[in-house]
């Protein structure tokens, strides 16, 4: 999740240098609340299949519960994509976010 609130701000960095002097900080604010209370809920609801296929076993003669995870083809199969965006589109977000900034940036200094 940290991931992507590090886009969020990356996003926001972003439109602060795209709108200049023109950035409205309260609707700034609005908006950042409402991508916290709804970002958990997008990536757990992303994620429900762990919870579904997810069993435990009591081991008796070790005296411990095993959590046990039991994925079909398919299952694994999204649980890999799934991790895989998790991880690469947050990265992807912030390189490009960082690029247009530092390029937007040093066409403003051309023209000054």
């Amino acid at each position: 999740m940290s991931n992507w609130l590090n886009t969020c701000v990356g996003i926001d960095r972003a439109m602060t240098v795209f709108q200049g002097t023109n950035f409205n900080k309260k609707r700034s604010r609005c908006i950042a609340r409402w991508i916290v209370c709804l970002l958990p809920f997008l990536i757990l609801n992303s994620m429900i299949y762990e919870f579904i296929h997810r069993d435990l076993f009591d081991d008796y003669e070790e005296r411990r519960v095993w959590c046990v995870l039991r994925y079909s083809q398919s299952i694994e199969t999204y649980a890999t994509d799934v991790q895989y965006f998790h991880f690469i589109a947050p990265f992807l977000v912030n390189l490009i976010s960082a690029i247009c900034i530092i390029v937007y940036i040093t066409s403003l200094k051309k023209i000054i």
